[in-house]
């Protein structure tokens, strides 16, 4: 079964479980956007996930552990064991883990600041550029670039 089909069964169970009808929902998302996650031919953003899990007064965990479960055609319990076995090899089960995302330097960028630090060390040093571009191993037109480079 497809990821999305899995949600769309999931909704669908819970909704109908709590007595509600997709109209009850349109706080939510409106009626023909419910009508179509139901039926599969969309897909909802995590934020619309943990809002419809509100409204079907269920914890977003417990609404996409639902879907996985039904995604793999096992049962909840299952789908949570194997869930806690997976943390636990990660070494994250009970560590707090971050709420925003950190700000990470490209490794084309930690490169770049590596490279012009070892040519303007061999600048310093008195090396000529083309030593510089033999014992780094870069082109003579990178090792001119950071030669001048103000940096």
């Amino acid at each position: 079964m497809s990821m999305r089909k899995a949600y769309a069964a999931t909704l669908q169970l819970l909704r109908v479980r709590r007595g509600l009808s997709q109209a009850d929902l349109q706080h939510q998302a409106d009626q023909a956007h419910i009508s179509r996650l139901e039926a599969s031919s969309t897909s909802a953003t995590v934020d619309l996930s943990a809002d419809l899990a509100q409204a079907l007064r269920v914890t977003p965990l417990a609404f996409l552990t639902l879907v996985a479960a039904a995604h793999e055609g096992k049962t909840a319990r299952s789908a949570l064991n194997d869930t806690l076995a997976e943390l636990m090899y990660l070494g994250v089960l009970d560590e707090v883990l971050p709420a925003e995302p950190k700000k990470l330097t490209p490794p084309q960028s930690t490169a770049a600041a590596e490279k012009l630090r070892a040519v303007k060390k061999l600048k310093e040093a008195g090396c000529t550029q083309i030593e510089a571009s033999r014992q780094l191993g870069l082109p003579r037109s990178t090792v001119g670039r950071l030669w001048h480079s103000d940096t």
